[in-house]
């Protein structure tokens, strides 16, 4: 059985990449996609996808098993199939009568990390914090707290005089 499982898991992956819109799903995308295709008992478990995406062969679970050959095809095809987006993508960009060379070019720069030109989520921020102080001993208790170090900064005890009010 666990053999099969794979080869039908496998075989509406190969259906399921086949279709060019897929370029924009994400890993876990696909693993939703194929299993909506197989009767429940061809079905595999996230963690066990993330595992033989990852270069494992099995999980925890004896019946998700994959011997070394169907490890290397599984993840081989995952591979040529972003190479082969990569591609129609970059052909699209490309293509000067395509009017929408600029979606295809939005594509690739958000779905693959190597073609990023800047990561989205890079912010270069330098605050400046300008501080004045009025005399030597401010200067010190800044510097300290600048250097990490513990200050011990002197004060007054406040009394609570609503304590002492009569009600």
């Amino acid at each position: 059985m666990a053999v099969r499982k794979f080869k039908k898991f496998f075989e509406a992956l190969k259906k399921v990449l086949n279709d060019e819109r897929t370029v924009i799903l994400t890993d876990d995308d696909l693993l939703v996609l194929v299993n909506q295709q197989l009767p429940l008992k061809y079905r595999i478990h996230e963690n066990t996808w993330k595992n033989w995406i990852s270069g494992g062969k099995s999980s925890v679970e004896e019946t998700n098993y994959i011997s070394d050959e169907e490890a290397a095809e599984f993840r081989q095809l995952l591979k040529y199939t972003r190479v082969n987006q990569k591609m129609n993508l970059g052909a699209n960009m490309m293509d000067e009568n395509n009017k929408n060379q600029w979606g295809s070019s939005w594509i690739l720069e958000r779905k693959f990390k190597d073609l990023r030109l800047k990561s989205g989520n890079e912010v270069n921020i330098n605050p400046t914090l300008k501080i004045e102080v009025g005399d030597s001993e401010a200067a010190g208790l800044i510097e300290g707290i600048i250097n990490g170090d513990t200050i011990d900064i002197p004060h007054e005890e406040v009394k609570d005089e609503t304590k002492n009010i009569e009600k």
